[in-house]
């Protein structure tokens, strides 16, 4: 992978994360105004699982600098990938063992912040180019 590569995945990756950020934010919001302060906190615990788990597996694809090999990139992504279904699974089954926890506030965040990933290629849509397909010069 390129410098420029690894640096355009960066900024979809920050991008994806903000727009996790600013999606349980507005749920959080959302159960505090409807349902109260446990609401919210319950909220903003799984908004919180779900930027977590994407910030790990971000960290882990992207670690690596430039000139890294294919290999390399795809035992990342796998293995980012099994850190972050394990943390995520693990940080839900503590969550829901929690009495101060709502599930339905927790989760409705946490599935929330999927959209996030959506946000992200929106906002982001990779390298743009002045060439137009298909028009002959």
């Amino acid at each position: 992978m390129s410098k420029l590569e690894i640096q355009i995945g960066r900024r979809q990756a920050l991008a994806v994360l903000l727009g996790q950020v600013l999606l349980g934010a507005i749920v959080a919001i959302a159960c505090l105004a409807g349902w109260g302060a446990r609401a919210a906190v319950s909220a903003v615990t799984g908004a919180g699982i779900g930027i977590a788990a994407t910030a790990l597996m971000a960290f882990a694809m992207l670690r690596h600098g430039d000139g890294a090999s294919l290999q390399r990139v795809a035992l990342s992504f796998f293995s980012g990938w099994l850190v972050k279904v394990g943390f995520t699974v693990a940080a839900l089954v503590v969550a829901f063992g929690s009495p101060k926890v709502d599930a339905v506030p927790l989760l409705a965040a946490y599935v929330t912040t999927f959209l996030g990933y959506w946000f992200g290629v929106a906002r982001w849509g990779g390298p743009r180019s002045k060439q137009t397909v298909g028009v002959a010069d």
